[in-house]
């Protein structure tokens, strides 16, 4: 009997996957200090995030530099291995990478790439085809492409937000940098600026309670938001100077241009004494130092030799090297939401985590929800309600439409990037069995219910349910379990309240529908098309689906749906 293609496929595509592994262990670029490796990508990444430097004709792109940092993480393995020389300055641990090397780090990146792409292919996310030079990966319906979309745009929306850009004053910067390594007034001016607008201007939920936060970490939640506002003031300020020192390499020739430009990339990947990055933290966030030791330790790792805490895209911004910090100040400020601590926290400690985290991660996602549902017109709500032997965790009614909605929540750690779904799918699925149980009863036990939870005299009531997730729910097969029923993160119901504000009552019954007209409608926006990308990867040739989002119309909507 012949095999049947898909699998032979998968079966070749698995087998390359290892044959990739060992390539991608042989590089020599492994053998290479962390110093040289690490900051190279950094600087990559920056030509993305800037635009380029040295030049005036710039077209950023934010979200390819954050990708570089993200896909850093499916490195972290091989760097372990390099060397902890740090040479004379960053320009002499560059000068050892070869443009042989150059072409190494950059099929590293693809690797990375291709690393990201085969969960989905395990979980069998993908149609795959062999072709005469590697495989190509394609959803196997419009129907899994476009749910694959829907999934990544909420997660999208769920990531932590900063409200606005932080308006540098170059005037400082430009004089320290005429000073520096001499520091004045400007230094810790120039970091309160840039901490007192972090500490106000990013936006997050508290994931667990504040009594677990200390209990089960150590430290508070207003202290972790003041340390981690600090980090992101120091990456600030690295950026900063970096722009001053390119400023007065555009200005100056000879010898100053060649200072200046040296300068713009030592603040592009700095190596600052391990004291200093410390003291400027004790110094504007004002926390105790055994707190911020503790704080700390969800954000940096041995750069070498040592238990990693990077992963599935996160990078920890502090790589440790001796007695100095080597930082990434983009990561600085894009690594260090608070769902990171609870993710690495999860790779670490597992147990401690299980045991003293995980059951916060409802009850808090449930706090967050309540008053945005109780801010729908008419509706009552009623948490963690009890009926015939099983718990649901929302009932909401209206008394005006006769309408009530069941809400299973499920509070998996959401993902670093919108790709990191394998947890949500299993709980989304989860919800929607616990829905289905309540749906199979009676209308007259539904209302029953309803008549004893709200103390209200009702009868034929309409009832719609709903998955609440932190971010988003998985891949086709999640959406498909959920079809008639609402997909609902905290983003989206805020979304909703915001198009219904001006209603007298709001009929539940319709919540799904409301819900996916939400979603349908941010994605009308923020969706660009899919498309296919080759990837070459060590000589093979994987054809992919990409996604293509508007990046400033998804943020413009996220910034819409912030609840103040």
């Amino acid at each position: 009997m012949p095999q049947n293609p898909q699998k032979a496929a998968y079966q070749a595509l698995t087998s390359f996957e290892a044959e990739a592994d060992k390539l991608m262990g042989a590089l020599s670029i492994w053998g290479l200090p962390f110093r040289s490796i690490y900051s190279s990508v950094i600087l990559g990444a920056d030509v993305a995030f800037s635009g380029g430097r040295f030049k005036t004709d710039r077209k950023p792109d934010g979200e390819k530099g954050a990708t570089m940092l993200a896909r850093l993480t499916y490195w972290r393995t091989y760097l372990s291995t390099a060397t902890a020389e740090l040479g004379r300055d960053l320009q002499n641990a560059l000068d050892v990478v070869t443009p042989e090397m150059h072409a190494e780090i950059r099929q590293a990146l693809i690797y990375a790439h291709f690393c990201e792409l085969m969960p989905f292919a395990h979980r069998g996310a993908f149609r795959i085809e062999q072709t005469a030079d590697g495989f190509r990966l394609s959803y196997p319906n419009e129907d899994a492409a476009h749910y694959e979309a829907l999934d990544v745009i909420a997660s999208e929306l769920a990531l932590t937000a900063l409200e606005k850009h932080f308006p540098f004053d170059p005037a400082p910067y430009l004089r320290m940098i005429e000073t520096w390594p001499r520091l004045d007034g400007d230094f810790i001016g120039a970091l309160r600026d840039a901490y007192n607008f972090h500490l106000k201007n990013v936006h997050e939920d508290i994931f667990i309670g504040a009594e677990a936060y200390e209990r089960v970490l150590g430290f508070t939640h207003e202290e972790f938001k003041r340390v981690r506002a600090a980090l992101m003031a120091y990456g600030t300020w690295c950026l900063g100077m970096a722009n001053a020192a390119e400023a007065g390499a555009m200005q100056e020739k000879g010898d100053l241009h060649t200072y200046f430009a040296k300068e713009c990339l030592e603040w592009l990947a700095p190596l600052h004494v391990s004291k200093m990055v410390l003291g400027v933290t004790d110094q504007i966030a004002g926390v105790p130092r055994d707190r911020v030791d503790k704080i700390l330790r969800y954000f940096q790792e041995p750069a070498v030799a040592g238990a990693t805490i990077s992963g599935e895209g996160y990078l920890a911004p502090i790589q440790v090297l001796g007695d100095s910090f080597l930082l990434s100040p983009r990561a600085l400020q894009l690594m260090t939401p608070e769902r990171n601590i609870l993710y690495v926290l999860n790779q670490v400690d597992r147990k401690q985590f299980d045991e003293l985290v995980s059951g916060e991660l409802e009850p808090s996602l449930l706090v967050h929800a309540r008053p945005i549902f109780e801010a729908l017109p008419g509706v009552e709500i009623k948490t963690n309600v009890i009926w015939a032997g099983r718990e649901i965790d929302i009932v909401g009614y209206c008394p005006k439409t006769n309408s009530a909605v069941q809400v299973q929540a499920k509070a998996a750690i959401p993902a670093n990037g919108a790709r990191m779904t394998r947890q949500l799918e299993t709980n989304t699925l989860k919800a929607v069995e616990q829905l289905e149980a309540f749906e199979k009863l009676a209308p007259a036990e539904k209302d029953e219910m309803i008549r004893t939870t709200f103390k209200v005299d009702a009868e034929n009531v309409r009832w719609s349910s709903a998955v609440l997730s932190r971010s988003s729910f998985g891949t086709v097969r999640a959406w498909e379990a959920m079809q008639g029923r609402g997909a609902l993160n905290l983003q989206l119901l805020q979304g909703i309240v915001n198009d219904v504000s001006a209603e007298d009552a709001f009929d539940l019954a319709t919540l799904p529908d409301r819900a996916m007209k939400t979603m349908s409608d941010i994605a009308g926006k923020g969706f660009k098309s899919w498309r296919e990308e080759t990837l070459d990867v060590f000589g093979t040739k994987i054809i992919i689906p990409l996604l293509d989002l508007d990046e400033p119309e998804i943020g413009r909507s996220r910034a819409a749906l912030l609840r103040r």
